[in-house]
């Protein structure tokens, strides 16, 4: 018979699993797993990181163009 998990234990693999997913940008899964690790998935924690991100790689793009 499996054990039973508990939600903790759900959740991790979850999030770490995010990074294995084809279909998740790959710096979004890390992002996301990172405030995961730190407790700080948060609503607004989420949205200013991705805007952040969302930053950089606009800042990126500028830079090879």
């Amino acid at each position: 018979m499996e054990e039973i998990k508990s939600g903790k234990e759900l959740c991790d693999e979850f999030f770490a699993q995010l990074l294995e997913r084809e279909d998740i940008d790959l710096k979004v899964a890390t992002l996301v797993k990172e405030l995961y690790g730190k407790k700080q998935l948060a609503t607004d924690r989420v949205r200013k990181a991705l805007e952040a991100l969302r930053q950089e790689n606009q800042n990126e793009q500028q830079n090879k163009d």
